[in-house]
């Protein structure tokens, strides 16, 4: 194949590798359907569990309504009354800011006990979503949110808050958490719209609401068409992902937020803390599924969403780490389509592999920097570059075969091409060799010079070409103006004779009735015997060969066809092979003649000659 073709080829699987990418990587599989993002899930969490555990902030506490507290408190959930003892216990420990997930949605005779204990310090409570249809209630709102911009919620749902005496005395913050379509949970909502009373309110994550009571006012800028946006928190700034939210980067299983116990809070060290207010005990059904752990607690969630905005370790999935998965699934694919496309299987296999090692590497080096690159993009990507380039070498190869199998017989292309050693160790087998010759060729090649020489014996070769393949011969060799064909290989058959002669009647016809044959002859002869198949020469150059004494019987045979003015020469052991040898050679008025001496053999041989519808001219 000319270069520049191959070039093309080579140009258009880059084309097709680097566009199917490109779709791939705006389309962002790992966000689109429940499927892929079950699998882009998976893999996020492979890469969590190939980083390991970290050292979560000190700056996040949790103290737990454990078993230990249930046990000490004799009651769950915990009275106002204890959730006042316990609040006032974390105050007097240091605590900077409180935030309870706890729904403590209706009054009680005790509510002034908590809202006192409540009031002495940064103090938020949790609100929830209600059912559709509930009606709405009166929702105070203090501090949180200084500036909300985004598309307009479709169909907020009504307001679950505290009871009043409660939100007189802290904030309010939604704990509403949404989980991926492999139920485990990825991503907060920095805010959520619900309705009140008062009309819409847009309410902080309750992390959110916590770390604003420390660092500052938060300001939630998202896009007009709610896609991205920002988080701003005092002098800290949070890029959203492509949903408004944010991805939580966990620290590890249950238990890596510091944790202290509602039955001991009072020895626990707070001070300048932000501690979350939760229940953990044996049975209590607020958890959750994580990368590292299966029933994390809902309270240990939010704190490692605290934890993450005051680190600004949350995980980035915003328009950048959106570039950069478009840019890594192009050099994947054509990394991907250049190693599959090696020549070798075990070269390609190798280098796939190396550079499937190399994505997986970088896309852990990116989360190891806190971008959550989507990685069924990029793998996707790959594996498109390898299955073209895996394609378009095996196109190539099976090109290649088609061409080189063109330099040998059809009826050897098979076995040549599927065995590792063919034709070696072969006994010898019984065959029919017609060996062919033009008749005045020298004379013919003199007058007409290189040029149209080469034309002729191109017609020659193909006129042979096409009788031998009909007849099932193989053509062993093209020696000049003389072709060697044999019948009976790889295995023999029982009609190899009439093949033989069915052959020689098919071209001399074809010459017959070519209109560019310049009015040349052909001589043939023909000998039946052992053979042996094989393939000779070294290690970079081989050929399949038909050797043995019927080989050189064949060819010497001309020379009695050329004595007798024949332009058929049959040995006698060729006339002995089959039946119908006999009664052809006696249709065509061959002569027999009398055993006689062949040049360079010690056995006579008996032959029969005689002229065919093609005589030499």
């Amino acid at each position: 194949m000319p270069r520049g073709r191959l070039r093309l080829e080579r140009l258009g699987a880059v084309a097709v590798v680097a566009v199917g990418a490109l779709l791939l990587g705006l389309w962002q599989p790992g966000e689109r359907g429940a499927f892929w993002q079950g699998i882009e899930g998976r893999l996020l969490d492979a890469r969590f569990l190939m980083r390991g555990p970290l050292p979560a902030p000190q700056q996040v506490a949790i103290v737990a309504f454990d078993d230990a507290a249930i046990e000490k408190f004799a009651t769950f959930p915990p009275t106002r009354t204890v959730l006042g003892a316990v609040v006032a216990d974390a105050w007097a420990a240091g605590a900077q800011v409180l935030a309870l997930d706890f729904l403590l949605v209706d009054g009680r005779s005790d509510d002034s006990v908590l809202a006192a204990a409540l009031a002495r310090g940064a103090a938020i409570l949790g609100v929830a979503e209600a059912a559709s249809g509930t009606p709405v209630a009166p929702l105070q709102q203090r501090g949180g949110l200084s500036l909300v911009t985004g598309p307009e919620p479709q169909s907020p749902l009504p307001a679950m808050g505290a009871a009043p005496a409660l939100q007189a005395a802290a904030g309010s913050a939604h704990v509403t958490v949404v989980h991926g379509p492999d139920g485990v949970l990825r991503r907060m909502q920095p805010v959520l719209a619900l309705r009140t009373s008062q009309g819409l309110a847009h309410l902080p994550a309750l992390a959110v609401a916590a770390v604003t009571a420390q660092a500052g006012p938060a300001r939630y800028l998202a896009s007009a068409n709610g896609v991205g946006g920002r988080l701003e928190i005092g002098s800290m700034t949070l890029p959203l992902d492509l949903r408004g939210t944010v991805a939580l980067d966990y620290y590890g299983p249950t238990g890596s937020i510091p944790t202290f116990s509602a039955a001991s809070v009072s020895q626990a060290d707070l001070r300048g803390k932000i501690v979350f207010v939760g229940a953990t005990g044996t049975g209590f059904g607020d958890r959750h599924a994580t990368p590292f752990d299966a029933t994390m607690p809902g309270v240990e969630a939010h704190a490692t969403f605290a934890a993450n905005l005051l680190t600004g370790r949350a995980l980035r999935r915003d328009g950048v780490v959106w570039f950069a998965s478009v840019s890594m699934g192009l050099l994947a694919a054509v990394a991907g389509l250049f190693a599959a496309g090696q020549i070798g299987q075990l070269t390609a296999t190798l280098a796939t592999g190396l550079v499937a090692a190399a994505t997986a590497a970088a896309l852990q080096a990116a989360f190891l920097a806190g971008w959550w690159i989507d990685a069924t993009t990029v793998l996707m990507c790959l594996t498109l570059g390898a299955v073209v380039g895996a394609a378009a070498q095996r196109f190539d190869q099976r090109r290649r075969a088609t061409n080189l199998a063109r330099f040998q017989s059809p009826a050897l292309v098979e076995t040549l091409a599927t065995q590792a050693h063919a034709l070696q160790h072969r006994p010898p087998q019984p065959a029919v060799v017609v060996f062919v010759d033009v008749v005045g060729f020298t004379p013919h090649a003199e007058r007409s010079g290189p040029q149209r020489t080469y034309a002729f014996l191109a017609l020659f070769t193909g006129l042979v070409e096409q009788a031998a393949d009909r007849c099932g011969g193989m053509i062993a060799d093209f020696a000049g103006d003389g072709a060697l064909i044999v019948f009976g290989v790889p295995e023999p058959g029982s009609d190899d004779v009439e093949r033989g002669l069915r052959f020689i009647e098919q071209l001399d016809a074809a010459v017959l009735a070519c209109p560019e044959w310049p009015g040349l002859g052909l001589r043939f002869s023909a000998h039946a015997g052992p053979v042996q198949l094989g393939v000779l020469g070294g290690d970079r150059h081989r050929r399949v060969s038909v050797s043995g004494d019927v080989v050189n019987t064949a060819s010497r045979l001309q020379e009695s066809a050329r004595a007798s003015q024949a332009s058929l020469a049959l040995s006698g052991a060729f006339i002995a092979a089959a039946p119908q040898a006999l009664s052809w050679a006696k249709q065509r008025g061959l002569t027999r003649l009398v055993p006689q001496r062949v040049r360079g053999r010690a056995a006579l041989e008996e032959v029969w000659v005689g002229a065919l519808w093609n005589p030499p001219r």
